[in-house]
């Protein structure tokens, strides 16, 4: 099964949040290097039937 993830586009990373939205529009923040912006990249993963894909790293 394949599913979307939202990635930072300074850092690469998945640690992205949904900020804030509304009225603003969508804003996003990557909880690794800080950004905080409406742009985000989607990247599209396989994910196992436990919903984790073998990238995802605890």
């Amino acid at each position: 099964m394949k599913t979307w993830i939202a990635t930072c586009p300074e850092c690469g990373s998945a640690d992205v949040i949904y900020e804030t939205g509304m009225m603003l529009g969508q804003k996003y923040r990557c909880l690794k290097c800080g950004y905080i912006g409406s742009f985000v990249l989607e990247k599209e993963i396989e994910v196992g039937e436990d919903g984790f894909s073998g990238e995802h790293h605890a």
